[in-house]
This record gives C-alpha cells, structure tokens and sequence, in this order.
C-alpha cells in the first residue's frame, strides 16, 4: 500500500469532506446511503494517517511506543491495514493518560493558548481526570450533535425545546450539549434538577415539545412526579451515560413518544454513536428470539441484552480485542491530545449493515430492515467490562441486575438503585452481596414483599446467566449470594448523592458487613425451588 498516494488522497478528501461540514443540509448528504464501503476504508487511512503524526510530534506517544518497541511508522509486514493497525498497542487510563502531563500528551508537546476547553470525568475512582479539547474536535462534535438533533426535530409537530438536564460545570456532556445545540433550537441547561423542570414545563405549557436530555435513573424519577400531568405534554426523551433495558424503554415511553440513547465517554469524546428506530427495533426483535440473540450478540456469555447503536466509520475506528474490550481510535487528526487504540473499558463489538441484513432476512424480519434509513455500521454494547464482578468463576455484571428489576413493574417502582458488593469475609471466602436500596415511597409504605422479591431477582439472574447458576450449584453454602433491600439512605446506600454517579460495583475489605451494616441474612439456595 502505497503511503504516500494514501496520505495524498486523505489530504484531499479531508478538505472535500469540509465543505459539506459546516451546514446541517450539506452535512446530512455525507450520511447518505450507499457510500459505507467507502467511509469504511477511508476512516482506516485516516487512523493510519493520525497514528503516524502521533508518533511524530506528541512526546508522551513516541516515549509509549518505545517502551513497547513499537516504531513510529506502520507495519505491515504482509499484512492488510487492518491487521497491522491492529498490532499496535493498546493505551487507557492507567497505561499513558495517568503517566504522562497533558502537555507531553498533546500534539507538539505544548497546549494551544486559544479555544481549549477542560472538563473532567466524574472521578469514580476518587480523583477525577481532566480531559482538554481543542476548537476542531469540539467543532466535529457540534456538527454532529446538530445532525441528530435535526432528524428528530424534523418530525415533531410542535416547537421543540431542549431541557438539558445532564450535570453541568466542568463534566463534558451536559456544557457540551448546551454549546452544541444552542444555534439550532431553544434549550434551557438545567442540569439534573427535577424541580426545575416541572417548574419550566409548568411556565411554558404545552405548546412545545420538550426533549428532555438526562441519564436514565433521572428520567426515570423524573416521569414518576406527580406534580404534573405528563399525559398534556408532548415530549421526547433521550439518555447517556449508561444503558437501560427494553422494559426500561417501555416504561419512560409511558411519558414520552420516544426515547433514544447516546454512546460516548469523558475519555474519548460524547455522542459517538446513537441509538436511531432501526437500532431500537433490532434490539427489540433480538430481545424477543433467543436464536436470534445467538446469532447476533454475546447476551448468552456477558448475561445482559447488548444496547445497539450505529456510528460513523469515517470518523472513529472501533475494534474488539482478545477480552472482548472495545478498542477506540478517534481518527480525525485535529484532536490536541490524540487517542489511538484507546481501550475504553468497555464491552462491546461491531457488525456491519450488511452483513447483518442476510441474518434479518433469514429470520423473516425485514420489517426491521425496512427501518434503516442509515447503511452506517452497529455497535452492540454491553456496558463496563471492569464493572461485573466474579462469583465462583462466573461473571455477574450490574446490567443484568438492572434488566431483573426491570422486568418487574413493582420492582422498578420500588428499587431506588442497585449495587454489587463484593468482598472477601474474615475466613477468606470471597462473597456476593445484591444490595437494593428502596425509594422513598417504597421505604415509607414498606409494602414490597421482600422475600418473594429476593427470591425472584435470583431465579431470574440464574435464568438469565447459565455460569452465575453453575457457580451456585458449586459454591460452597458459606459462600452463597445473599440479597437485602435496604430503606432509603442507610446500609450501602448511606452515603448516596455524595458523588455524580451512581456506583453499581464495590470490591470491599473483610470489615465490610460492619462498616456498612450489610444484611446477609438471605443466601441463595442452591435447588432455587426449596427457597420458594
């Protein structure tokens, strides 16, 4: 492959690619039909063509590839693209963000003076992690942003007004959102107050559609106050940060006509991919056939229904490696701190239109087919890969845990939140603990049959996850998973709402019955029959 007629021809797609950027009328012709062999291949050169001015001119990068005895030019040695792309390693968090300064990280080892904005990610891990991003990138993620948002605007009958109810200061989604979208429609960036917005639905009335943008358990909260009656408004929902279940959708649907997730990450950059009405109605389709699932999705090995979304091949390069971890490289080469084969931590793989259509068709679905109004690739997506947690050599994710108490109406309206604890006790023994904090209505009326309830969520999981019920039949009867609900703010939970988001996995210490007054008085039983 000859680099230079490769680069050349970058070059000049790049400049030809601007022109139809700037506008959302010219941009949407890019995403045209019919043209995905092409962005397939040419998002590839680009990563090749970013790799290498990586390698040239930031500092933390050339010093990374050396200590992995990688050169700073690609190759290929008989291989394809592909494969030799592939070959390069892989960088996250702890390998060469933490290690490296943001200015040894960024392109000529210094940061612009001008059009940098910082943010930083949440801090789950107790400190959190400053991201910077140049005026190009964030230019791309605006242009983007205001392509989807023009496709949904454009089928709604009323005024559409956004309600950006994500966290807002230096976190990148919600001041990201509000940047991004404020040329194209009318937004209020309220940040995730539900008070506030009742009181802005109540002041406008009804003569507009509200798309209300948030993470999952706000909308959820949100559409269960009773303060306003839903049913007089017309209103559009749409979630990031973590997936939900179809049982999920159905229940925000109750309240809004539609409802539509996003796939991003502070790490790398927001809106990556989205879920579109064909990506909702596969999963749907996949959710109802198991043999349908089998052929298409991991859900028998990770035990969670993957969320789908499509994304744009020209833009980002999306790989799975040996653990199943999606592999991320943003291929543009404006970005000021390049990301190539960033490990994001995340399970995941990706499936081409048409390779999938043949399986549709097999299936008898082409009602499915007729929704794809986008030939742009899949990613199916199955949540944090070092957010599950082993028991007896099964892996148990928080997801699946979520898709349980989803599936029940009396289960979704009681349960605040969930949480895996998993530690090691005083013999030495490795346990699991479901914790369920109730809401505060279910606390107040304390009404929810806990004991059927505790038995109901391990049938389901054991169902759903064929190794988590091996490990069961196996475990020793000291070791066995117990499950407690808890009132409102007190065991596990006692300390919620110190922290942005919520925390589905602890990986604790022998004192952590005591510390956080755990109720392990419920344990599985190993013939589930016995414990009804």
């Amino acid at each position: 492959m000859n680099k230079t007629l490769v680069f050349a021809f970058v070059f000049l797609m790049d400049r030809f690619v601007g022109l139809f950027t700037p506008r959302i009328s010219t941009h949407r012709i890019l995403l045209m039909p019919g043209i995905e062999p092409f962005r397939w291949a040419a998002g590839r050169w680009r990563a090749w063509r970013t790799f290498e001015i990586a390698a040239k001119r930031v500092p933390a990068y050339r010093e990374f590839l050396a200590e992995h005895r990688v050169p700073g030019k690609l190759s290929f040695s008989g291989n394809k693209l592909t494969q030799a792309f592939a070959a390069l390693p892989e960088m996250d968090k702890d390998s060469y963000i933490k290690r490296w300064t943001i200015p040894a990280r960024s392109v000529g080892g210094v940061l612009p003076r001008h059009g940098v904005v910082v943010d930083e990610s949440s801090g789950s891990s107790g400190v959190p992690t400053s991201w910077v991003r140049g005026l190009e990138e964030r230019l791309a993620t605006r242009q983007l942003l205001q392509v989807g948002f023009s496709r949904t605007a454009e089928t709604l009958k009323k005024q559409p007004f956004v309600l950006n109810c994500f966290s807002l200061g230096a976190w990148a989604t919600g001041m990201n959102v509000s940047t991004s979208l404020t040329d194209v429609t009318m937004i209020k960036s309220i940040g995730p107050d539900r008070d506030k917005v009742i009181a802005t639905m109540l002041e406008f009335g009804t003569d507009y559609t509200y798309i209300i943008l948030s993470y999952p358990p706000f909308l959820k909260a949100l559409f269960e106050d009773e303060r306003i009656a839903w049913e007089d408004y017309d209103i559009v929902a749409a979630f990031g940060g973590e997936g939900i279940s179809e049982n999920m959708r159905g229940h925000i649907t109750k309240y809004a006509h539609s409802a539509f997730g996003s796939y991003g990450a502070s790490d790398l950059e927001i809106n990556i991919a989205i879920e579109t009405d064909y990506t909702v109605a596969l999963r749907q389709a996949i959710a109802a056939d198991p043999a349908l699932s089998a052929r298409l999705t991991k859900q028998d090995e990770y035990g969670v229904l993957p969320m789908i979304f499509q994304f744009n091949p020209y833009d980002y390069l999306l790989e799975t490696n040996a653990d199943g971890e999606l592999i991320v490289t943003i291929v543009r080469k404006e970005n000021v701190n390049p990301r190539i084969r960033y490990n994001i931590h995340d399970r995941g793989h990706v499936l081409r239109v048409r390779d999938l259509n043949a399986v549709l068709k097999e299936f008898g679905l082409e009602h499915v087919i007729r929704q794809q109004f986008l030939d742009l690739p899949l990613l199916f997506h199955y949540g944090r890969s070092d957010l599950s947690v082993d028991f007896n050599g099964a892996v148990v994710a928080p997801d699946a845990l979520r898709d349980v108490l989803s599936s029940d109406r009396r289960l979704l309206a009681a349960v605040e939140n969930h949480r895996l604890v998993s530690f090691e006790d005083e013999q030495g023994n490795r346990q699991l603990h479901i914790a369920l904090q109730l809401t505060a209505k279910a606390t107040y009326e304390c009404t929810l049959d806990q004991v059927a309830y505790r038995n109901y969520i391990l049938e389901q999981l054991r169902e759903m996850n064929g190794d988590f019920n091996n490990a069961i039949l196996t475990s020793a009867e000291s070791s066995l998973p117990t499950v407690a609900f808890y009132a409102l703010r007190t065991g596990p939970f006692k300390t919620d709402g110190a922290k942005l988001k919520n925390e589905y996995v602890w990986q604790l210490g022998p004192s952590a019955p005591q510390d956080w007054a755990l109720d392990l008085t419920f344990r599985a039983q190993k013939n589930s029959a016995a414990a009804s």
